[in-house]
């Protein structure tokens, strides 16, 4: 379970990296900057995973998808 984990994280941060650069050559910064803040949560999250509790790493990974809904949102209503 442990490596399903540390695994879904850096997947994920990889993915809000990718969005977060694609946002920002859009020219959405503000977007782009929650999905950089959401993969660093993800990183966060692979990384405490080891040495912490299981919580940890999931709540992370929920924060991390609410930032990169949000940010999403933004930019579909214009506020990106």
């Amino acid at each position: 379970m442990t490596s399903v984990l540390v695994a879904s994280c850096i997947v994920m941060a990889a993915l809000f990296g990718v969005i977060a650069a694609w946002m920002q050559g859009q020219g959405y910064r503000r977007a782009a900057r929650a999905n950089l803040v959401a993969g660093l949560c993800c990183l966060l999250g692979g990384v405490i995973l080891p040495s912490g509790p299981q919580a940890l790493p999931v709540a992370t990974l929920v924060v991390a998808s609410l930032l990169g809904t949000t940010s999403l949102h933004a930019v579909r209503i214009g506020r990106g």
